[in-house]
C-alpha cells in the first residue's frame, strides 16, 4: 500500500469509528500509537490475496479486524477472544467470544493467513502456535505484534503499578477510610479531609493527574456527595473504587509477564521454528523520539 491510499484509508478509518452506531472500538480521537499500529498493519495486508480469510486471536472489541477491513474491505476476518460476550461484530466481520487461543474451533487449513495485536504473548505460546499452524493454510501469512519489555508502554503501566501500590499499601487508604466509616452516621468531614491530603501528597510526589492523585480524589468527590444518597451506595462506590485499583494491579501484572514473554524471543517462536516457520520481518513500531513500544513479527 503506497502512501496516498495509506493516508486514505486511515482517514476513512477514523470516520467509521466516530460515526459508528454501535460506538468505537477505540479510542475517540485519532492517537499516535493507533495510527502507527494501522501504518504496521497495513503494510502487512499487501502480502495478502484477494479475499483471503483472516482469524485475529485475542481480538477483544475488534480493533485489530476493524482496521485490517479498513485498510483491505475484500478480506474476511473471524476474531476469537476468551472473553464471553464480545461487543457487536461490525460489519463484515464475525467475534466470536469465549474461544482459547489454544483451543481453536477451526478445521484444518480454514485461514489463509492469522494475526494478533497484544494477545499470542499472554497465552501458552507454544500451544498456541500448533493451533496457528494447524488452521492457517501451508505458507499463509502469520503477523503477530507484541509487547516490548523495554519500551514505553510498560514503563508508563510500571510507574501507575508503583502509585497505586502507594496509595493501597503504603498509606492503606481503602483500609483507613473504611475504618472512618464503619457505622452509617459516620462523620464524613474527617475522611474528606483524610482523602483530600493524601491527593495533595499524591500530586506533591507524582504529578496532578497521577494515579496517585487520581485514587484519593475520587475517594474525596465520592464522600462530597455523599449526602445526596444513601449509606449503602456510598460504601459500594468506595468499594469499587478499591476494586478498580486492585483490577489495575492484576492487569499491570499480566502485562509485565506478557512483556517477558514476548522478550524471550527463542521460546516465544519455539513451536514455529520447529515446524519451519521463521520470522521473514520484524517491523518495529515507535512513536517520535522514543524507544519502540512493540513489534509486528512476520512469519
Amino acid at each position: 500500500m503506497d502512501r496516498d491510499q495509506k493516508e486514505k484509508a486511515w482517514k476513512a478509518f477514523w470516520e467509521r469509528q466516530q460515526t459508528s452506531p454501535g460506538g468505537s472500538v477505540v479510542s475517540s480521537g485519532p492517537d499516535p500509537i493507533t495510527r502507527a499500529q494501522f501504518d504496521a498493519w497495513a503494510d502487512f495486508c499487501s502480502r495478502l490475496e484477494q479475499g483471503s480469510r483472516v482469524l485475529d486471536l485475542g481480538t477483544g472489541g475488534g480493533k485489530l479486524p476493524v482496521i485490517l477491513r479498513q485498510a483491505r474491505p475484500d478480506l474476511s476476518i473471524v476474531g476469537i477472544d476468551r472473553a464471553d460476550p464480545l461487543p457487536p461484530s461490525p460489519e463484515g466481520i464475525e467475534l466470536i467470544g469465549g474461544v482459547s487461543m489454544e483451543e481453536l474451533p477451526f478445521i484444518d487449513g480454514h485461514f489463509d493467513a492469522a494475526v494478533s495485536q497484544f494477545g499470542f504473548e499472554y497465552g501458552n505460546t507454544a500451544v498456541i502456535s500448533e493451533e496457528i499452524l494447524r488452521v492457517v493454510k501451508a505458507g499463509g501469512s502469520i503477523g503477530l505484534m507484541v509487547h516490548l519489555g523495554d519500551g514505553p508502554i510498560l514503563a508508563h503501566n510500571l510507574k501507575r503499578q508503583e502509585q497505586i501500590l502507594w496509595v493501597k499499601d503504603e498509606k492503606a487508604f481503602f483500609d483507613e477510610i473504611r475504618g472512618m466509616l464503619r457505622q452509617e452516621n459516620a462523620i464524613y468531614r474527617e475522611a474528606i479531609a483524610f482523602a483530600q491530603n493524601l491527593a495533595d501528597e499524591g500530586a506533591a510526589r507524582f504529578g496532578k493527574g497521577s494515579v496517585a492523585w487520581e485514587l484519593p480524589e475520587a475517594v474525596r468527590r465520592t464522600l462530597v456527595f455523599a449526602p445526596g444518597g444513601t449509606f449503602e451506595k456510598l460504601v459500594a462506590t468506595l468499594e469499587l473504587i478499591a476494586e478498580q485499583a486492585e483490577a489495575e494491579l492484576g492487569r499491570i501484572a499480566s502485562l509485565a509477564e506478557a512483556c517477558a514473554t514476548a522478550d524471550n524471543r527463542e521460546r516465544l517462536l519455539a513451536g514455529f521454528e520447529r515446524r519451519g516457520r521463521k520470522p521473514i520481518e520484524i517491523v518495529p513500531l515507535r512513536l517520535a523520539g522514543e524507544p519502540a513500544f512493540a513489534e509486528l513479527i512476520i512469519l
